[in-house]
């Protein structure tokens, strides 16, 4: 593939760029960077337990890697931020455009992943948790905000994206200009509401809403639980920092303010780490893990130019290139690594070598199984799902006009 310049950086590959507004030209790196850095987190929670053996008595994975499910929050913030980008120029911000969009970006490569999970478990999941997964509904009244886990564990968190999306298509709607805040305030609505019509105290910590033992309600608590849990309030962070982005992207680019903004950004990242770190703050959302989250991403932003300043085929280019391909790849990582990829490494090396998956060299054999296959879902699958989405909006346009 031929080589693409931007900026005095050359890559040898093409991450899918963010659609963006008159006043914004281009990818933003740093989102696509913490694209992937989301992901991997995740990845490195999930697969932490396989490194206990390596030091005795010292649970390695989980000092280095037992705040990983913070890369959770950074994707819902990146989402918020990201949504409202997309949607700068109004031609692009049609409300049955947006939502074609976002279904093919989001549900289709989830049920295909869900199914070909779902014929590779030794025992098949019943046909009620198959089809409450392939739809995204909640699957028990407990353990806020995942509310019991689909058939690919990690798909709970789309059931909150897709919930706002829903409603930003709906601000969408209404209005261009003034999506962002009355985006914000519907969902800030749908938090409250809803917490509200399950008739206990409204908690602002995803992990501690209210759950009454007996309801009645002609929907069930856990429906009510979901489209109100607060966990959606990072989405209106990413939504508010996008606005904020857009509005001061000549001040982010200025010499004038590098020293400021990557003094103020290199302290933000610091924060991050320390609730990363931190095992005070358990949980997501903007009170836990979510913080630290939103530090990172405000952050990353304020050192935007950083990431455009590595030279042409030098180290750092190449760095911010591997980088880049991660994000690209990202969605993909996510839902193959804690289900597919592992089931298929175990099988394999049970076949072969009839050895178990465990310790350092397991945890690195499936670091580079689940990248290799993330890779692969992303090129001969995840592409042509979008390109439908884009074709099926194309065809639609053209019988409309």
């Amino acid at each position: 593939m031929p080589e693409v310049k931007k900026k005095g950086y050359i890559s040898s590959h093409r991450p899918p760029r963010i659609a963006r507004g008159d006043s914004v030209q281009g990818m933003v790196y740093s989102i696509q960077i913490l694209r992937g850095v989301a992901a991997l987190l995740v990845v490195l929670y999930h697969y932490s337990h396989y490194l206990m053996p390596t030091i005795p008595g010292a649970n390695i994975g989980y000092v280095l890697f037992g705040g990983g499910y913070a890369g959770v929050d950074i994707f819902f913030i990146i989402s918020g931020f990201i949504i409202v980008l997309s949607t700068e120029r109004k031609e692009h911000a049609n409300p049955l455009d947006f939502s074609i969009r976002r279904f093919f970006r989001v549900v289709p490569l989830a049920q295909f992943a869900t199914v070909i999970y779902a014929l590779i478990l030794r025992v098949p999941p019943s046909p009620k948790l198959l089809w409450q997964s392939l739809l995204f509904l909640p699957r028990a009244d407990v353990d806020p905000p995942k509310f019991g886990l689909p058939v690919v564990n990690q798909e709970w968190t789309l059931s909150y994206e897709l919930i706002f999306y829903a409603i930003f298509a709906w601000a969408l709607i209404f209005t261009h200009r003034r999506r962002v805040i009355t985006a914000a305030f519907a969902t800030l609505a749908c938090v409250v509401g809803f917490q509200w019509l399950l008739g206990g105290p409204i908690s602002p910590v995803p992990n501690s809403v209210y759950l009454p033992a007996k309801y009645n309600g002609v929907l069930s608590p856990e429906v009510l639980g979901l489209l109100g849990n607060p966990i959606m309030l990072e989405f209106v962070f990413g939504m508010l920092l996008a606005a904020a982005y857009l509005r001061t992207e000549i001040w982010l680019r200025s010499e004038k303010s590098l020293v400021a903004r990557w003094s103020v950004g290199l302290l933000l990242a610091i924060v991050f780490l320390g609730s990363y770190f931190s095992r005070a703050d358990p949980g997501n959302g903007l009170l836990n893990k979510g913080f630290g989250a939103a530090c990172l991403v405000t952050g990353m932003l304020l050192m935007e130019d950083f990431f455009t300043r590595p030279s042409a085929g030098g180290l750092g280019g190449r760095i911010l290139s591997c980088f880049l391909w991660l994000g690209s790849i990202s969605y993909a990582l996510y839902l193959v690594h804690l289900g597919i990829s592992e089931r298929l490494l175990r099988l394999l090396v049970h076949l072969l070598m009839a050895q178990n998956v465990d310790g350092l060299w397991g945890f690195l054999a499936l670091m580079a199984e689940s990248l290799l296959l993330a890779w692969a879902v992303n090129v001969f699958v995840e592409r042509y799902l979008i390109r439908a989405g884009k074709l099926l909006i194309e065809y639609k346009n053209k019988l409309a006009g």
